[in-house]
């Protein structure tokens, strides 16, 4: 349980982007002091465009799948590993939203 507290002084510009860095991280002010001393990787929130961004990827690479899996029984000219290739591509980059 934490129960003791660390007090600092900063400046007032300082402080302002402490709480911004911590707004955009997602967390208070605590937890980020917290991860920026015990090298916890901090991340920022997703914005509803990069939701939807990541959402609409991950779409495509579900149809890219499925497309592959109609040229199951032959390959016609290589479609079948590019599309898989395509896929694995957005895959990669999807897992950057993360």
């Amino acid at each position: 349980m934490k129960n003791d507290l660390i007090k600092f002084r900063v400046s007032k510009i300082e402080n302002l982007i402490i709480k911004k860095k911590a707004e955009d991280s997602g967390v208070t002010v605590s937890e980020l002091m917290r991860g920026l001393v015990f090298d916890y990787k901090l991340s920022h929130k997703l914005t509803a465009e990069e939701i939807e961004c990541y959402q609409l990827l991950s779409k495509y690479a579900d149809n890219f799948r499925r497309i592959s899996n109609l040229f199951k029984l032959g390959d016609v000219d290589g479609f079948k590993k590019e599309t898989l290739e395509a896929s694995k591509q957005i895959r990669e980059h999807l897992i950057k939203f993360k």
